[in-house]
């Protein structure tokens, strides 16, 4: 997609599967840095616009796993209604969480000043560029960052949605219950993580030989693995805070009154 976009604003057509790794590469860093104001500002526009959507479904099914997990019962328009009311806030969560993730750029710094230059690199990766060890070390520690961020406001967006709260408020207040209740939603995300890493070994190992059991991998995480991983956090920050849960039992003893 890359050579596609830039090389076209060169009126040159040009097939990628005649083009070397390198060739791939230098192409992509030339058109890159030539275009540096359009790719940001359409590399912006792409993730506010995802990330909006994406607040608006994940608000959506945290508030029918919320009239579910308290009634025992929901419908499509709980969806609607608690992704318009909370969509925006959610949103600007997501923001504010995205840029404390993109702060620890920081720890690549010093490897990128002593690289310097690294169009070298990208025209050639089989060169070798002193620094890059460092590099290596600056963007694991990066990777560990963001794996911690992710895991300690886990529950920020359910505290938005369930409780109403500001922005600010429902990052305070995730962060509040990970410090009281650390055990279980790193139990609850090893399981999320746990079973989307199943589904995704099974598609690329077994789903290349079957296009039913390929398309059913494709399906699972929206129809199965995302609503349930919903429900597990929704309870969970429902129990956490000793709100009232549905009793399946008062059904048994008043079907009438259900």
């Amino acid at each position: 997609m890359g050579v596609l976009l830039f090389a076209s604003g060169s009126g040159s057509v040009i097939d990628p599967q005649s083009l070397s790794t390198e060739e791939l590469y230098s192409i992509i860093w030339e058109g890159f840095t030539d275009n540096i104001p359009t790719v940001l500002a359409v590399t912006i526009v792409f993730f506010l616009l995802g990330t909006f959507l994406q607040a608006f479904f994940t608000a959506g099914a945290i508030g029918m796993a919320k009239k579910a997990s308290e009634t025992g019962d929901t419908v499509l328009s709980d969806m609607i209604r608690s992704g318009s009311k909370n969509a925006f806030r959610l949103f600007l969560t997501s923001v504010l969480v995205a840029v404390m993730l993109l702060v620890g750029i920081v720890f690549i710094v010093p490897a990128a000043l002593t690289i310097g230059d690294i169009s070298g690199l990208i025209e050639n990766p089989q060169a070798t560029v002193e620094g890059m060890g460092t590099l290596a070390i600056g963007v694991l520690i990066w990777g560990i960052y963001i794996l911690a961020i992710n895991i300690v406001l886990s529950l920020a967006p359910y505290a938005l949605v369930i409780d109403e709260l500001e922005p600010l408020e429902a990052l305070k207040t995730g962060y509040r219950f990970f410090l009281k209740n650390k055990l279980d939603v790193f139990f609850i995300w090893i399981i999320s993580i746990g079973l989307a890493f199943i589904n995704s070994f099974i598609g690329e190992f077994l789903g290349s030989e079957s296009i039913l059991l390929s398309g059913i991998t494709y399906i699972v995480p929206v129809l199965i693995l995302q609503p349930l991983t919903a429900v597990l956090w929704t309870r969970l920050y429902l129990t956490g805070e000793e709100k009232e849960l549905y009793n399946p039992s008062d059904l048994l003893s008043d079907p009438a009154g259900f």
